[in-house]
């Protein structure tokens, strides 16, 4: 990771706000706490902000009820840690008060990330940018006490699919190790985040799955969800989160799309693969990701929207074989 000190910053700072994508996942939420209570230690003022709610099943986590959906009343100013964002595109309406900040530092590892800070911490090699604030703090001398352990492993286990994905490195292994040895308990982040769901969750899924379709080679899965079907089972948004690994696991299919069509005309989309590079396909329509997964938003005609993007999906195989 690119040298950089953060030492002389918290110096010359007292007042510090992190920032991190709208529908935050595992990874923004883990890599935001960790940092806010490192800055903490430090008795530095610290505000969080994420254009979302945080999804219920990071409850768990400690400090994430101090989250604000919310740009507080008050004068900003100060440092801005944007966190696990490819570009400002990614903090929605809380984008237009990035300008109100003295020094944004851009810490992220998607390799579509449009370096927009005043510094930028990005490596695309890093598994998740948990990964990248461990080395950070660690290189700084902060205490990895349990607390920012909890979230780093959160951040990491939530990018890497529980260090399933070919994203986990040595490092990574590494890394989730040494904050084991803090008392971390794996069995219980797991079941936290990938074994445990709501009633509401598996009633949208039986539903989602009705939607299941293939093109003609079998290489291509997508499923369509429409808000009609979040009220119907009593779900939220964040519930669909993960939904379209369903798709890219069945062993014939090369590439996953999950399609959800929200009430304000577009279309969000999540891309999965095994191979293929997805995150010049989510490029292509303006969002970006990793190279097995990514995602974007399309305004259009939903099912224009479905046939527009299978049908490039479906070029760029073409192309590859």
């Amino acid at each position: 990771m690119k040298e950089f000190n953060l030492s002389s910053l918290l110096n010359e700072y007292d007042n510090f706000t992190i920032l991190t994508h709208i529908r935050p996942d595992g990874d923004a939420i883990g890599s935001s706490l960790a940092l806010k209570a490192a800055l903490r230690q430090e008795d530095k003022k610290v505000t969080l902000l994420c254009p979302s709610s945080i999804p219920a099943k990071y409850s768990f986590l400690p400090g994430v009820e101090k989250f604000k959906n919310f740009f507080p009343g008050e004068e900003i100013g100060g440092l801005a840690f944007v966190l696990d964002c490819s570009d400002l595109d990614r903090l929605d309406f809380m984008k237009e008060k990035m300008n109100k900040f003295d020094l944004v530092v851009n810490i992220d590892h998607h390799k579509t990330n449009e370096q927009f800070g005043n510094v930028n911490l990005v490596d695309p090699t890093a598994a998740s940018t948990g990964e990248l604030i461990f080395l950070l703090l660690r290189d700084n001398n902060f205490d990895l006490n349990y607390e920012i352990s909890l979230n780093l492993y959160v951040a990491i286990s939530s990018d890497t699919g529980s260090f399933k994905f070919e994203n986990t490195t040595p490092q990574t292994m590494k890394i989730a190790g040494s904050l084991l040895e803090k008392g971390v308990n794996p069995a219980f982040v797991s079941q936290k985040l990938f074994d445990e769901y709501p009633l509401s969750t598996i009633l949208l899924l039986r539903d989602s799955l009705k939607t299941l379709r293939l093109n003609r080679s079998g290489e291509i899965a997508w499923m369509s969800v429409h808000e009609e079907m979040l009220k119907k089972s009593g779900s939220k948004p964040e519930e669909l989160d993960g939904f379209v690994n369903y798709l890219k696991n069945i062993s014939e299919v090369e590439v996953g799309v999950f399609f959800y069509h929200t009430a304000d005309g577009g279309t969000k989309i999540g891309f999965r693969s095994k191979t293929v590079d997805v995150s010049s396909i989510a490029q292509t329509f303006g969002g970006g990701g990793h190279s097995r997964a990514a995602g974007c938003t399309i305004y259009g005609n939903p099912q224009e929207v479905v046939k527009k993007t299978i049908d490039f999906i479906s070029k760029c195989l073409i192309k590859s074989h």
